[in-house]
């Protein structure tokens, strides 16, 4: 699971800390690499995201994940490389994207995290 299967839900938690939120977390562990690897690696995330946001806006989270009803919606990017900054534009637009439809979104770094297997 991470975000080179766009078509996959990786994780869900209700986290112990706000268990009125509900998290729906993607992994990524790939590197970022030069900037020309960039764009490729940003379109993977784009495609994943918008799978989570299908997923949400489509109510189907709702019959896979009923403890979904009545919580806050969060999308988490388990990263396990540290972002550019180049790319920290993108996480602010979709953080402000994603506002406004009434989830959130947010990046952890998991620094020496092994990558989980694909």
């Amino acid at each position: 699971m991470s975000i080179t299967n766009p078509a996959v839900i990786d994780i869900w938690a209700i986290p112990n800390s706000a268990p009125d939120s509900l998290l729906l977390i993607m992994v990524d562990p790939l590197e970022w690499g030069d900037e020309a690897a960039h764009s490729e690696h940003l379109l993977l995330l784009q495609e994943k995201i918008n799978t989570y946001i299908t997923f949400i806006e489509s109510d189907e989270i709702y019959s896979e994940i009923p403890d979904a009803c009545g919580k806050r919606l969060i999308i988490r990017v388990l990263g396990l490389h540290e972002l550019p900054e180049q790319v920290d534009w993108f996480f602010k637009r979709i953080t402000e994207i994603l506002n406004e439809r009434g989830i959130g979104f947010d990046f952890e770094l998991k620094v020496n995290a092994e990558a989980p297997s694909l």
